[in-house]
């Protein structure tokens, strides 16, 4: 897409730096800074993460007018100087809501999910994969060896599968999704649906269109009912060996690593990072854009709204060291009974 497609789906949008006919691939994030992209710039948190990332000339920035106003001579040349282009809009989270349909739109295109790949001959599977009656599978999936995807599976289309995963009924994949080797996923699962974000505009709540799908790495395991969202802009990623439980909700861009446990019904909010080998027990919740450190445990019941370093022992709500957190219910326990004898 040029760059003055974006003219007319934004009136405040205001081109600074570079030309008019720039080729923009799609947009990028913080999560994998990809070049060609636009990324957003709302405050000074995403243009830190910019300014650190930066792919010398590669990316162009849409940034808060208000925001860029009060930058000061130095960071505007910075800006200016680093970026493939250099534009403003009066709100940068409207003007995601109303970009990003038209890069769905050209990403994802018209695919036909509609009639089984296989019938238009558009799939690629292995001779070795079990395929059961009943699985619809869409144009351009690869399916490699030794898959099985049980009965009442769907698979939408630009989906990858790798070697010896198996997938059980009533699951659905939803398009442009990348599974790796030797995962399982059990039934009823959701896998790549539509991340939950929306801006509020005069009266109405508009979509954030989700472009960035999911990547389940190596000798995963997805329990019964679990869903996990596509990331907005790159993929929402579960690292190798992580282990999920029924009922487990996973928000779009989040970036588990390896080795994680969710327990039964854990809820992680969007944008969110859990570290390697860290454990969640069951019904623990994670706000948006929290960042979980290695080898963290996570109470069972927790609500966790600020970051855990490496190695910490949560637990309560707000989530705290759970020693901190036992004591306090001790004491309030005995501060009850105490006013209860007298």
């Amino acid at each position: 897409m040029k760059l003055e497609n974006l003219l007319s789906l934004d009136q405040s949008f205001e081109i600074l730096h570079g030309s008019k006919d720039i080729f923009i691939s799609g947009v990028t994030d913080s999560f994998r800074m990809s070049e060609n992209h636009l990324f957003f710039v709302k405050n000074k948190k995403f243009f830190q993460e910019w300014n650190e990332k930066r792919h010398h000339n590669k990316i162009g920035l849409v940034i808060d007018v208000k925001f860029y106003e009060s930058l000061n001579e130095e960071l505007k040349s910075l800006a200016l100087a680093n970026t493939l282009f250099l534009a403003t809009v009066a709100d940068v989270n409207l003007a995601i809501s109303r970009f990003s349909k038209s890069f769905y739109d050209e990403k994802i295109g018209n695919p036909n999910d509609m009639v089984d790949g296989r019938q238009m001959g558009t799939t690629e599977i292995d001779s070795s994969a079990w395929i059961a009656q009943g699985v619809f599978i869409g144009e351009r999936v690869i399916i490699k060896a030794n898959v099985k995807i049980h009965p009442g599976t769907v698979v939408m289309s630009g989906v990858e599968i790798d070697e010896g995963t198996e997938i059980f009924s009533n699951t659905v994949i939803y398009r442009n999704v990348k599974i790796g080797k030797n995962v399982r996923i059990h039934s009823n699962c959701s896998i790549g649906a539509d991340g939950f974000g929306y801006n509020f505009f005069r009266g109405e709540h508009l979509k954030v269109w989700h472009i960035g799908s999911v990547e389940i790495q190596d000798n995963v395991e997805i329990g019964s009912g679990s869903c996990i969202d596509a990331g907005t802009f790159s993929p929402t990623v579960i690292g190798r060996g992580t282990k999920i439980d029924n009922l487990v909700q996973v928000g779009h861009n989040c970036q588990l690593g390896a080795g994680v446990i969710l327990c039964g019904q854990v809820a992680i909010g969007g944008s969110s990072t859990i570290g390697d080998y860290s454990v969640l027990g069951g019904k623990a919740g994670v706000g948006n854009g929290i960042t979980i450190g290695k080898g963290v445990q996570v109470s069972g019941n927790a609500g966790v709204v600020s970051n855990v370093g490496d190695g910490e022992v949560v637990g309560g709500f707000p989530a705290r060291n759970l020693k901190e957190w036992l004591k306090g219910l001790a004491y309030v326990r005995k501060m009850s009974l105490g006013n209860n004898k007298e």
